[in-house]
């Protein structure tokens, strides 16, 4: 097995464990992060597809595009969903700096590569809560760091 050192300097036997539990990528034969999860191969489709979408907020775009880049399994990754993408979209609540939905997705979470079809397999959601946030014009990086924690 090659040592290979992750963003997150994983030791030896993290990664010895990792490889029992997920096996090597077959694109490029690094140890697999994660279920069906290879973030080596993962983090460069996310790069090429960053100038394919954009929340118009640079330091929006910045945060979703640093999380994708470190994702090491489906769980963590974050995507800019525009809204036409939802359906069924149904007001429920008003908060404090925001108006709350529910919604269905019309395409669903990511889910990991489809090596035959060359695109994400996604898995439907049932529904999804979306946030309206008063002032989303204003959005800054204190906003985005409470966010974070």
């Amino acid at each position: 097995m090659e040592y290979v050192e992750y963003k997150n300097s994983q030791s030896y036997l993290e990664l010895e464990k990792q490889f029992k539990k997920y096996g090597t990528c077959k694109k490029c034969n690094q140890i697999i992060t994660g279920d069906h999860w290879c973030q080596i191969c993962n983090s460069k489709r996310f790069q090429q597809n960053f100038n394919n979408w954009t929340s118009n907020h640079n330091d929006i775009d910045k945060f979703i595009q640093d999380i994708q880049l470190s994702a090491n399994n489906h769980y963590k990754v974050l995507e800019w969903i525009p809204y036409d993408r939802f359906y069924d979209v149904e007001y429920i609540a008003k908060g404090g700096f925001s108006k709350v939905y529910k919604a269905k997705w019309k395409d669903g979470y990511i889910r990991n590569w489809n090596i035959n079809d060359f695109q994400w397999n996604r898995y439907g959601l049932e529904f999804v809560i979306l946030k309206s946030l008063n002032n989303s014009q204003n959005v800054t990086l204190e906003f985005i760091n409470e966010v974070i924690n």
